[in-house]
């Protein structure tokens, strides 16, 4: 909330409100995207973009904005919805570079009813951030994309570790409802100081929040998520797999979040909470703190994960058929692990551990 006010706070006094002109249809009777984009590069930056209350603009393409400054696209409740599948890369908003800007009030449609996963269009997001230095989601809906909700990326390729001056960072979503997502409902794939905070998150075909770099050298780090609730999902509230491991990815917060409905598909075998990192690398930073989940398999599973903190929570496990026995936390190769007065209700064990897992502090945990 704090990010939010210093943006709005940063916003010139003398900022303008520029009305969609009425041409644009706004009855999602044909497509109206290029004639958007258009419009909104006629738009100064420090002003205000706002479309038609309760409006309905109708896309066959992406409504694109690259390297715009101080700028907020106010939706006013309008919804953007595609008309036509598309082609594998289309989005319904992307915002390429550029430095502080904010988009509220507004609702994004993708051609996925059912929010199901198709391989070759998972690229298809409802929000799509590269970049941006300073970018705020509030009061938005992404729903029935092909690919995730939010996506967040980095404005051009990074050559080198270290060299990550277009990634993402100072991204807040806020009271955002993202829903039949056939990816991810939030994709940190190159981002920092990342914040999502009493959002609806799900249904979504893959992970309710993917903190996945794609290579060693994108970032995926200083990120909270607090205050949310989580909905169906098949891999995970909160997925950390992928790649890079320290400096690169890490130091997460995970606090006062939902699981309203489980994680996996019947049959299938998948913790809430899962947080593994590659071969040969360590991620460290990461807190869990009265978080409620539900799993099939184990409540937190950490590999190669040091400086860990998992503290009253409450994580249901329910009986399940194949999925052997259970522990509250596993882990493999982790050190200087915290697991405190949290209720695993279901689990065979508090936490099990490898030989490579030490210093392991356990106390006030229960299971049943």
């Amino acid at each position: 909330m704090a990010l939010l006010l210093a943006l709005v706070m940063c916003q010139p006094a003398s900022a303008a409100i520029y009305k969609v002109p009425k041409k644009i249809r706004s009855n999602c009777s044909v497509a109206v995207d290029r004639q958007i984009t258009s419009w909104l590069a006629s738009v100064p930056d420090g002003n205000t973009a706002q479309f038609a209350a309760g409006g309905c603009y109708g896309q066959d393409g992406t409504i694109t904005l690259s390297g715009r400054k101080d700028l907020v696209i106010d939706g006013q409740n309008s919804t953007f919805r595609a008309l036509t599948t598309g082609d594998s890369h289309r989005a319904n908003w992307r915002f390429v570079n550029g430095e502080r800007l904010t988009v509220q009030n507004m609702t994004v449609r993708g051609s996925d009813p059912t929010g199901e996963y198709r391989a070759g269009f998972e690229w298809q997001h409802g929000y799509s951030v590269e970049g941006v230095q300073g970018m705020t989601l509030s009061k938005v809906t992404a729903s029935d994309t092909w690919g995730d909700g939010v996506d967040i990326w980095h404005g051009a390729a990074s050559p080198a570790c270290g060299d990550d001056a277009s990634s993402a960072r100072d991204v807040l979503i806020s009271d955002a409802v993202l829903e039949r997502n056939g990816r991810q409902g939030v994709a940190i794939v190159d981002g920092e100081r990342v914040t999502v905070q009493g959002s609806t998150i799900g249904p979504v075909a893959w992970s309710s929040v993917d903190i996945e770099t794609d290579d060693d050298c994108e970032i995926a780090r200083h990120i909270n998520l607090v205050g949310n609730s989580f909905g169906a999902n098949r891999y995970g509230v909160i997925a950390n797999v992928g790649f890079g491991g320290d400096p690169q990815v890490g130091d997460v917060t995970v606090t006062d979040n939902v699981q309203m409905a489980g994680t996996g598909a019947a049959g299938e075998c998948w913790a809430p909470v899962r947080l593994l990192s590659p071969d040969t690398l360590y991620r460290s930073g990461y807190v869990f703190r009265r978080n409620q989940l539900i799993g099939r398999r184990n409540g937190f599973e950490l590999r190669r994960i040091n400086d860990a903190e998992i503290s009253s929570n409450t994580v249901a496990l329910p009986p399940t058929t194949g999925c052997g026995k259970r522990a509250g936390v596993l882990l493999v190769d982790s050190d200087y692990v915290s697991i405190l007065s949290n209720v695993f209700s279901g689990a065979n064990y508090v936490y099990t551990a490898d030989a490579l897992s030490y210093p392991i502090s356990a106390s006030g945990n229960t299971t049943g």
